[in-house]
């Protein structure tokens, strides 16, 4: 993802009109597929940074995204219970 940084902590994407202000993160969480990126963009979180995972011969993608909105995070249906559970304990910090 290309980003534009301004001194305000807000970032804007580059060809879209979409900014992202970093400072407004609630949580955040890595996944490891497009189609588990894909549900959580649909749940409406944001994805922040996308990186490959270089693991012996093998190149694995990875995806951060953040939840940003007002209230509780809605997960996608993908998580078992532990991740679940994992993440609830890191938002009530």
């Amino acid at each position: 993802m290309n980003c534009q940084s301004e001194r305000s902590g807000r970032y804007k994407k580059q060809g879209s009109g979409t900014e992202l202000n970093i400072q407004e993160t609630r949580l955040t969480a890595e996944v490891g597929s497009s189609g588990e990126l894909n549900k959580f963009l649909s749940e409406g979180w944001t994805l922040v940074l996308a990186y490959v995972k270089h693991k012996s011969d093998s190149q694995q993608p990875r995806f951060v995204v953040a939840w940003q909105a007002d209230g509780p995070p809605i997960f996608p249906e993908i998580l078992d219970e532990w991740e679940r559970r994992e993440m609830e304990r890191q938002t009530s910090r």
